[in-house]
């Protein structure tokens, strides 16, 4: 086999293995940091009884993230923390990393100018139900490493 050969050989293997390993998106040329948008449905967010039998309330909502500047990332984390109005103490809270997100969702990514919605629910135990609200926030690192932190308060009654 002549050196020229191997040295072409040796090269498109480089390149078949880092195209293997390589399932990062491109960015798109020009765009330099996500903008990420995020809605909480139904807000406000309703509470109900979770068990008949018990004094366990409940509060389950979705969480739209959309992505409209034409630079897809990934979700490293969302967490959903309900607070008492009353005296602003911390009832429950819920936190999925981005492996959690591929397992309960099947996705962890926000695509390019597209969207991606999260069910998420909240429990506690009360003897009454509480006039609450729920801070959603995101940990969003968009494909040029830059990183995004939207939260939003909701109502919880």
């Amino acid at each position: 086999m002549s050196r020229h050969a191997r040295i072409l050989g040796a090269a498109l293997a480089a390149l078949a293995f880092g195209a293997c390993n390589d399932n990062t998106p491109s960015p798109a040329p020009g765009v330099q940091v996500s903008l990420l948008t995020m809605t909480v449905d139904p807000n406000p967010i309703s509470t109900v009884q979770a068990s008949p039998s018990g004094p366990t309330w409940g509060v389950r909502y979705r969480v739209q993230l959309k992505e409209t500047n034409g630079l897809g990332g990934k979700i490293e984390l969302i967490t959903g923390s309900l607070y008492d109005e009353a005296n602003g103490s911390l009832i429950a809270r819920s936190q999925n990393d981005d492996r959690d997100l591929l397992v309960f969702v099947g996705e962890n990514r926000v695509e390019a100018n597209g969207s991606l919605d999260i069910p998420q629910d909240l429990s506690y135990v009360a003897a009454d139900k509480r006039a609450a609200s729920v801070l959603v926030a995101v940990r969003f690192r968009d494909d040029r490493g830059n990183l995004l932190e939207p939260s939003l308060l909701v109502k919880a009654n």
